[in-house]
């Protein structure tokens, strides 16, 4: 039980490393009778801001189908991540983090919010280390309008990480979001340059 305690947190996580990721994921769902469907392409920059924070830049690119439209969408920011590492706890398992961002999104199909334009965000949540290669993320994200505050769009993720080894790795992810009722089920390779 030490040995895997104590190898826990020396693992390799998604919180506090230097990595690029590149993903895909289906999205469907819809409310209201109107059917969504699509792909999204992603790209994203993780790199340490301190000890004890992270800066994650991302663009994300998808082409959405809302009943017989066909239109893109894409988002670009960046969010500040807190790491609360040095709270102990589950001896290092738990890594809870919280999370600002600011950003540009153009939905012409208003899949996430009604208003283009510069966004805000909030995150939150925890990874669990279960060895040196598998973590899984749980979190949440309130993105809003900088125009409209009335304009949010919540969202709950969930990640699997699997470390390949120091330099490759591959999370399964799924996203849920609450104004359309949407599902992001995806695959992102990740390149770790550190």
């Amino acid at each position: 039980m030490l040995s895997v305690c104590s190898s826990v947190v020396y693992g390799k996580s998604r919180l506090g490393e230097y990595y690029y990721g590149f993903g895909y994921s289906m999205l469907d769902g819809g409310k209201n009778g109107v059917d969504i469907e699509g792909d999204e392409l992603s790209l994203s920059i993780n790199s340490l801001a301190s000890d004890f924070a992270d800066f994650e830049i991302y663009l994300d690119y998808a082409n959405v189908e809302m009943g017989v439209q066909d239109d893109t969408s894409w988002n670009l920011g960046i969010d500040y991540i807190s790491r609360f590492d040095d709270l102990g706890l589950g001896g290092g398992m738990l890594r809870p983090f919280l999370g600002a961002g600011i950003g540009y999104l153009k939905d012409k199909a208003k899949a996430r919010l009604t208003e283009d334009g510069l966004t805000w965000s909030i995150r939150g949540g925890t990874e669990l280390m279960f060895t040196d290669e598998l973590s899984l993320s749980l979190g949440g994200r309130l993105l809003g309008s900088w125009t409209d505050f009335g304009s949010t769009d919540f969202s709950f993720d969930l990640g699997f990480s699997w470390w390949i080894d120091d330099v490759h790795g591959l999370a399964f992810e799924y996203s849920h979001t609450t104004e359309n009722e949407i599902d992001f089920i995806g695959l992102r390779y990740l390149y770790s340059w550190q």
